[in-house]
């Protein structure tokens, strides 16, 4: 695991932290920010959240666990993406960490994704952080 890889983005948005919220935490939004990602889970601390779908022609079945689960503040749970190339064990999960804040605007969203067990990971998150969160910016900020 890599201590020192960490990606970390903020943004504003324009909407309230309960539009947000909703969009970071359901199914429809995970699916719409994240290419095309299914989720399931029970959405609580504890509870196994599945992240499943395609790229790139290939299947996938990504997976992690709730750790944070605090309505409107943070949304925080471990991942392990099978596209990993390491083997699915409690060492090579990363953490993502979503922090909402309401701001005079509408809302502060920062995201922090940390403990990747390669290099490789880091650098394919750091990119994709920067369309995911352009993507959660327009969509939330059409909706409202």
């Amino acid at each position: 695991m890599l201590q020192d890889f960490v990606v970390t983005k903020a943004l504003d948005i324009k909407a309230p932290v309960s539009k947000v919220w909703k969009f970071l935490t359901t199914p429809e939004g995970i699916k719409e920010y994240l290419f095309g990602t299914n989720v399931t889970s029970e959405w609580k601390v504890g509870s196994l959240i599945r992240f499943t779908g395609e790229y790139e022609g290939k299947p996938y079945e990504d997976k992690g666990t709730i750790e944070v689960f605090d309505k409107e503040k943070v949304f925080e749970y471990t991942y392990y993406s099978s596209f990993s190339g390491v083997p699915d064990q409690a060492e090579n999960y990363s953490l993502v960490r979503m922090e909402l804040e309401p701001i005079e605007e509408g809302t502060r969203l920062k995201v922090k994704h940390s403990n990747f067990p390669t290099e490789t990971v880091y650098q394919n998150n750091e990119k994709q952080w920067d369309i995911v969160m352009d993507t959660i910016k327009d969509k939330t900020e059409e909706r409202y």
